[in-house]
């Protein structure tokens, strides 16, 4: 709140972000705050984590990833980020075209899978988010966030979706990215 003072816009945003922390992870939450092709996206994320890491793990992990864009999505409704912010925000948004681009390419081009060059790109996403995340989120937020890429960054995890032969869930995963890349959506 401004200067302390009671504001009704203040409250509002706020009661928004708690109840979408609350709600979050929840389907009928996701439907109400995804599109059909990000819902459709992130379960099939879901899917082929589950068959890397401990399911309670990779479903945490796709609920903060949820829970984070809906939250950067109220304050960028409501008017609550600076230029600077939003400068920030298409950063993000480039960097992580750039993952995005390169997951998929990994799939489509024998061989050409880098670990190195992922792992380098995810950690720069995660700078350029986090410097928006920190000014208007929680703590608990912004390690939430921390938490996301520090897991899509796993060496193992990595290894186990790019390295050698690339299983159908992978492939199905990248083929609707690709997709979505097309149409530019993502």
């Amino acid at each position: 709140m401004e200067g302390g003072a009671w504001c009704a816009r203040d409250i509002s945003l706020r009661a928004q972000k708690k109840f979408l922390s609350r709600v979050g992870g929840a389907a009928s939450a996701r439907s109400l705050v995804l599109d059909e092709h990000a819902a459709k996206l992130l379960d099939q994320f879901l899917t082929v984590l589950r068959q890397r890491i401990e399911k309670r793990e990779a479903e945490k992990l796709v609920k903060h990833v949820i829970k984070a864009a809906v939250k950067l999505g109220v304050l960028r409704r409501h008017g609550q980020l600076s230029p600077a912010d939003d400068r920030a925000l298409d950063a993000f948004r480039s960097k992580f075209h750039t993952v995005l681009m390169a997951i998929v390419s990994f799939s489509e081009v024998e061989f050409s899978y880098d670990r190195g060059f992922l792992q380098d790109a995810l950690r720069d996403s995660h700078q350029s988010l986090k410097s928006v995340v920190e000014r208007h989120l929680s703590d608990k937020s912004v390690s939430r966030l921390a938490g996301i890429f520090a897991l899509a960054s796993r060496e193992d995890l990595l290894d186990s979706l790019f390295a050698g032969q690339i299983d159908e869930g992978v492939l199905k995963l990248t083929r609707m990215l690709r997709k979505e890349l097309d149409k530019g959506w993502l």
